[in-house]
């Protein structure tokens, strides 16, 4: 028996099919001209103030329900920012350590053999 275990995580991203973007009415359509979906929200401008997108929400209540997550009794707001430079703003606010929803599995069969793949955090 070896010392020690190999765990591989994952990070999985995944794009919700919704009109718009996940906090301001702008349009997500494929192809558009450069900077042209975009609005004082997007650009994280002073003063602006984001709107949570229903769809986007349920689409994400439906993907944990699917993966069988559990979800948390309560919501803490706070979160924390990821620095990215290719973002108009410069950063990414992000949930912290407070998911919504997580430990969701996912039932993979490779070779007749079924296998769990387990998560942290759902979203």
């Amino acid at each position: 028996m070896p010392a020690y275990e190999a765990v591989i995580g994952l990070e999985v991203h995944v794009q919700l099919l919704t009109q718009s973007k996940i906090f301001c009415g702008c349009s997500t359509r494929f192809g558009a001209p450069p900077n042209s979906q975009t609005c004082p929200v997007c650009l994280g401008l002073p003063g602006a103030l984001p709107v949570l997108n229903r769809h986007a929400v349920e689409l994400g209540v439906k993907a944990s329900l699917a993966l069988d997550c559990k979800f948390a009794s309560s919501r803490d707001s706070r979160g924390r920012i990821i620095f990215y430079p290719d973002l108009p703003k410069g950063y990414q606010i992000s949930q912290y350590d407070q998911p919504v929803a997580e430990h969701g599995v996912l039932e993979v069969v490779v070779n007749g053999e079924t296998n769990e793949l387990a998560s942290r955090d759902c979203i």
